[in-house]
């Protein structure tokens, strides 16, 4: 997704494929809250908890719900 798709993004649930740090691919459902500086902060459905994702980092993104409340 290019950075203007993220920013539609925003209040959306989206499935995304993503490589960590470390290198390890995982698929997880987020729902975005802000885009910035080539950043994603999300609300990860999977873990739980808020994260900070790269937008180099995210391999694949599929819109699974628009604006989430």
């Amino acid at each position: 997704m290019t950075s203007e798709k993220w920013f539609s993004a925003i209040g959306c649930v989206v499935d995304v494929i993503y490589r960590s740090k470390k290198g390890e691919f995982t698929k997880r459902r987020i729902r975005v809250i802000a885009v910035k500086d080539g950043h994603i902060r999300a609300f990860c459905i999977d873990s739980g908890a808020q994260r900070l994702f790269l937008m180099e980092n995210v391999l694949a993104a599929e819109l699974v719900r628009h604006n989430v409340s």
